[in-house]
């Protein structure tokens, strides 16, 4: 696509931004307001944030002019940030984590409900993309000097009984080779002897004719049938890679080369103009400034025959003085506050950010009376979104790019940046060396009124009053001499830091639930799906961590446990996690640590390791498997790793998580049943349970495994398989299907055909998700704290009821 195609875009998406900020600024303006009334407002603009991110994403992935990048970059951050945030009020006012997008406001947006499943923003990784692979590399280098070589196929191990069998086939399709062969000449010679006798009869060559053009007619129904039902959808076409998705990835790398180029071009000139201005304007600024300064004292002492003070560079510096008015000086004494309007409206918005930040975080929230008003938290990130959008419809949205065609930096815009920039340094030194010039008069001047009898009072030294220390406690630095090179080597040698797959989020085959909302107003809570764990995923974990602006600024979770059977998906979320943010993958768990840095000092060197490598390397994901056994009452005299080490350190390590670290602490577990659930729940932020896979979710897996793999036919009954396959997992599900399609069978699809049978077959040897596991693990479900909190406003919303029935009836 062409330069104008994506502006236009970014044009549409302003005014789509303009529609979701009013109606997101008149949730703040109505209050508090009811939960039902609250809840499909807010689920609207959670689409249609949605909706915006991924549109300024393709955006930003394609455009060219690097100045234009940089406020796209803002919307796309800002808008990312409000909708973390919508989401956490959807989750108090839902009492639940997951968010069902089934409702009215799909229509009245006309989008499907696999549209407004958040996307991962691409530059998580393209802005990083040479930094992620250095690391990966390093880490592969360090385990090649240890000796670890990459895991290689086992070599095929089989019995005796095996092996006979084998060998039988073998030998009888050798045998039945040899009697095909036997026959055929038997066949040509007795064809040789006819010819000779002249006997070859007519209705020989009729019957051949017959059967061929039976044939051709068969292939011709069959391939006319075919494309009819590719047509209507009924049958979907061969996997094979586009020409023309493949023509569109080949334009987009091309731009994106392009776009590079732009940026490089852009930061050559930040650097080269700003040295030009320095040496050109520089001086004449400076004496500007200085003349300005002193006529300034000057009048100020004429007025108030006192010496006046410079306020401090935090303060604002002489700035906060006076004003400057376009090319002339505005000296005269300010009675009202001399900061610009502009100045301290920013001012302002910054310190209500801040406040509602602290107090949102610090305060305890006040519970209404009504358990059914809600008051939205406060926005860091709408003021945001406005002031971009607005920046953006000042700046670029009229803009002519017709003498830009190439879509090159405006050098203009530069200039005028940086003449701001040297002029506030330049005034910076200018108000010290007054400051200096200042203390001298002073000093002159008291000396003078001493001399002749006059009391002077000294101006008292303003006390600077800083605001709430930090919370954050400095640690102490076991490692003050050690590169981060070294560090990093240590724990990759020590099997801490570990490389893991690349793998795709959206590789999580699911279907979403498209029931929820009408169960919830039904008054019951629906089952989630696997398309909705890969929603949470998403929006609990890789969006926050994938920048660090939205990091700080929304709402924190420190760590997040995982929990499922056996092959639901676990590890597969975690480097899902890893890949998509490009993040640091730290292993805690207990059988990795055994024998690793032993004692209470090594304990402690082990901690403070995987701490301050964890915020160097940042983002970074810290993972503990078999979360539960730290917490287990009992350990069983079998286990050897030791599993309760970090028993007492794992609450320090994630409450030492702090919103400027992208760090995000994941435990997995299978039986989180088995744990002391009080300390359990004190180390995880959030649950996240990976529920028994439904029909819809298996069926699209093995539509979808099968089609890439050329084994989906007409004969394969998916509807059948499906429900055979309902008790087992899809890790579990996966395997079987590799164990069935092996590369002899690949080959025989041509002429063979896959069956339900034979992959039910392989299934049966394999083990399901027994009743007794869903069942625990429905149980440990209901003591989480979300759904204790659920279960206790339920309670309590029938208790109001009650005594509003009862005091009706008296």
């Amino acid at each position: 696509m062409s330069n104008k195609t994506y502006t236009d875009l970014l044009c549409e998406t302003s005014e789509l931004i303009v529609e979701a900020t009013q109606a997101d600024e008149a949730v703040f303006e109505a209050g508090p307001a009811d939960k039902s009334v609250l809840q499909p407002i807010l689920s609207e603009l959670r689409i249609r944030y949605t909706i915006l991110i991924s549109k300024l994403d393709t955006v930003y992935d394609q455009l060219l002019q690097p100045q234009k990048r940089l406020i796209v970059k803002r919307l796309l951050e800002a808008c990312l940030g409000r909708l973390i945030e919508i989401k956490h009020d959807l989750v108090e006012i839902n009492v639940s984590d997951y968010t069902y997008d089934d409702d009215e406001s799909l229509v009245k947006l006309q989008v499907t409900p696999y549209e407004v499943e958040p996307c991962i923003p691409q530059y998580f990784i393209r802005e990083r993309e040479q930094e992620v692979q250095s690391r990966r590399q390093f880490i592969i280098e360090v385990l090649t000097k240890l000796g670890h070589e990459p895991p290689k196929p086992q070599p095929l191990v089989l019995t005796e009984q095996q092996a006979v069998l084998i060998i039988q086939s073998h030998e009888r399709a050798r045998q039945g080779r040899l009697r095909g062969q036997f026959m055929k000449e038997i066949r040509l010679l007795k064809e040789k002897g006819r010819d000779q006798k002249g006997e070859m009869s007519a209705t020989a060559a009729t019957a051949i004719q017959r059967v061929w053009r039976g044939f051709l007619a068969r292939r011709e129904t069959k391939k006319r049938k075919r494309q009819e039902q590719l047509l209507i959808g009924m049958e979907l076409p061969a996997y094979t890679e586009s020409v023309a998705l493949k023509k569109a990835e080949e334009v987009k790398e091309y731009r994106r080369h392009l776009q590079k180029e732009r940026q490089d071009e852009y930061t050559k000139a930040l650097d080269s103009i700003e040295k030009q201005l320095r040496a050109k304007q520089g001086p004449k600024i400076n004496e500007q400034i200085a003349d300005e300064l002193r006529r300034w004292i000057y009048e100020y002492y004429e007025r108030t025959e006192v010496l006046p003070e410079i306020p401090s560079e935090e303060s604002g510096g002489s700035r906060a003085m006076y004003s400057r008015q376009g090319t002339g000086i505005d000296s005269e004494l300010s009675k009202t506050s001399p900061v610009s309007s502009k100045e301290s409206k920013r001012s302002k918005d910054s310190k209500d950010k801040k406040s509602s930040k602290n107090g949102d975080n610090n305060k305890p929230k006040e519970e209404p009376e009504d358990l059914n008003i809600y008051k939205c938290n406060n926005s860091a990130f709408l003021q945001d979104i406005v002031n971009a959008n607005e920046e953006f419809e000042d700046i670029w949205k009229f803009k002519d790019d017709i003498d830009n065609p190439h879509e090159r930096y405006y050098k203009d815009m530069i200039e005028r940046e940086k003449v701001v920039k040297i002029e506030q340094e330049i005034r910076n030194i200018v108000d010290e060396l007054m400051r200096n010039e200042l203390e001298l008069l002073q000093t002159a001047y008291i000396k003078d009124m001493a001399q002749k009898g006059k009391k002077i009072k000294k101006p008292q030294k303003k006390v600077r009053r800083g605001g709430k220390k930090s919370k954050k406690k400095k640690e102490k630095d076991l490692t003050p001499d050690r590169t981060t090179e070294s560090l990093f080597e240590e724990l990759v040698s020590n099997g801490i830091i570990k490389p893991y797959p690349l793998v795709k989020i959206d590789d999580f085959i699911g279907e979403k639930g498209y029931l929820g909302a009408q169960l919830r107003s039904e008054g019951q809570e629906p089952t989630p799906c696997l398309g909705d764990i890969r929603q949470l995923i998403k929006e609990f974990c890789i969006l926050p961590l994938g920048s660090e602006h939205i990091r700080m600024n929304a709402p924190l979770i420190r760590s997040v446990l995982i929990s499922g059977a056996a092959g639901s998906g676990k590890k597969m979320l975690l480097h899902a996690i890893c890949s998509e943010t490009g993040a640091t993958l730290f292993d805690l768990t207990p059988a990795n640590i055994v024998g690793k840095y032993p004692g209470k000092t090594g304990l402690i060197m082990l901690i403070h390791l995987v701490m301050k490598v964890s915020r160097l390397l940042q983002p970074s994901v810290i993972w503990m498997d078999d979360a539960d056994k730290p917490f287990v009452k009992k350990i069983p005299k079998t286990d050897k790793t030791d599993p309760k080490r970090l028993k007492k350190d794992l609450a320090k390590i994630i409450k030492g998580i702090y919103p400027e670290d992208r760090v995000l602490f994941v435990g997995t577990s299978k039986t989180p049943w088995e744990a002391e659930q009080k300390l359990l729940f004190q180390c995880y932020n959030k649950v996240i349970q990976i529920p028994r896979a439904d029909y819809g979710s298996i069926s699209l897996m093995w539509r979808t495994r099968l089609h890439k793999a050329g084994a989906l036919s007409q004969r394969l009954d998916v509807s059948c398989l499906s429900r055979v396959s309902d008790s087992y997992s899809i890790g579990t599900l996966l395997a079987t299907l590799d164990d069935v399609l092996t590369t002899k069978r690949r080959l025989q699809l041509r002429i063979r055909a896959l069956s339900a049978q034979e992959v039910a077959v392989q299934l049966s040897y394999r083990e399901p998700v027994y009743a007794e596991q869903e069942t625990a693990a429905e149980i440990w479900w209901y003591k989480t704290p979300m759904e204790k909190k659920r279960q206790k406003m339920i309670q309590k919303m029938l208790e109001m009821q009650q005594e509003v029935e009862e005091n009706a009836a008296k």
